[in-house]
């Protein structure tokens, strides 16, 4: 008969780094930046703090990642949901609910790119990152404009008034003071739409 040891077994590479990533979203979402710690990722992650140093060599090259993976996961949600739009309208509508479905199955993921300030640590890849998401939505404006179906402005001023509304909805739910379903997400849509139709 052979004995087995009793030793856990080490997870693997990619699970360890996973699981530091969704221990510094868990507690990023929550918390500032600066205001979570190296050892409470580690902590949350199961795994000693040097360990968080064989993955990633700082704690602003794990938000780094994390900043990525997430507005890329934000933007696969969005291209989803306008994938079979054939007007502005629809594309517009697309967009919105690709927001919404994205806050509904990644809320952490949504909390922390949005109600934080990242600015200030993100590095040349994040903010390249972050650039082609915006200029993604800003080639949908721009070809809603063309086609007179979005008043004439310029586009980040526009997707920053849309976007806000949003996150102003989304904050207002967190807070309690409204609902964040179905029925409120439909009555958001159609009022910023009227705000930017032409």
């Amino acid at each position: 008969m052979s004995v087995r040891s009793t030793r856990r077994k080490r997870p693997a590479p990619a699970r360890t780094r996973e699981a530091i990533l969704r221990a510094a979203l868990e507690l990023m979402s929550g918390h500032s930046y600066e205001a979570t710690t190296v050892p409470e990722i580690a902590a949350r992650a199961g795994v000693a703090t040097g360990t968080i140093y064989l993955h990633f060599p700082s704690k602003e090259a794990v938000v780094n990642v994390l900043y990525r993976e997430s507005k890329l996961e934000m933007q696969r949600f969005l291209a989803n949901a306008m994938a079979s739009a054939s007007t502005p309208r629809e594309g517009f509508r697309g967009l919105w609910r690709g927001l919404f479905e994205f806050s509904r199955k990644h809320p952490e993921a949504f909390r922390f790119l949005e109600m934080h300030r990242h600015l200030p640590y993100l590095e040349p890849a994040s903010l390249e990152v972050s650039r082609a998401v915006f200029e993604g939505v800003a080639d949908f404006v721009r070809r809603a404009q063309k086609q007179g179906a979005i008043r004439k402005a310029p586009p980040e001023v526009l997707i920053s008034l849309a976007f806000g509304a949003f996150v102003g909805l989304a904050k207002e739910a967190e807070c309690g003071h409204v609902r964040f379903n179905e029925r409120n997400i439909r009555i958001g849509e159609e009022a910023v739409w009227n705000m930017l139709a032409a």
